[in-house]
């Protein structure tokens, strides 16, 4: 009795997901992403240790319906995103710039920012060096 009662759910499933007629999917619409340009820092660019910087980037082309997601500014060393500068801040009311804290790491000249919103940009190297005292 419990082999016919598992062949019979068994068969009601596979007709009732293999019946085109019986489920039916919304169109999917095509989602605008931003991915703007970081205009700052860039190649030359020297930040100094626990100083506060800004972080800037294209403000061209926003969505018209603005960006869903929160931005996230990261501080990256060879492409590995290694330290959260900011999070969840409004990229379309930020104007294109956030001012950022340059954090305690080692000094050296292949760090890059990674900027995330509704896609991950990341900018060109530039330098972060100790505070001179």
């Amino acid at each position: 009795m419990k082999l016919t009662i598992t062949t019979a759910l068994l068969a009601s499933a596979m007709a009732f997901f293999a019946s085109p007629n019986e489920v039916s999917a919304a169109p999917l619409s095509t989602l605008d992403v931003w991915d703007p340009t970081i205009t700052s820092p860039v190649t030359g660019t020297v930040w100094v240790i626990g100083t506060e910087v800004n972080v800037t980037w294209s403000t061209d082309n926003i969505p018209p319906d603005g960006v869903s997601n929160g931005g996230h500014i990261y501080l990256a060393k060879e492409e590995d995103a290694i330290i959260s500068l900011s999070s969840n801040f409004d990229l379309v009311a930020a104007n294109g710039s956030f001012t950022v804290t340059v954090p305690d790491v080692v000094p050296d000249n292949d760090y890059q920012i990674v900027l995330f919103g509704d896609s991950g940009n990341i900018g060109p190297s530039f330098t972060i060096v100790a505070p001179t005292s």
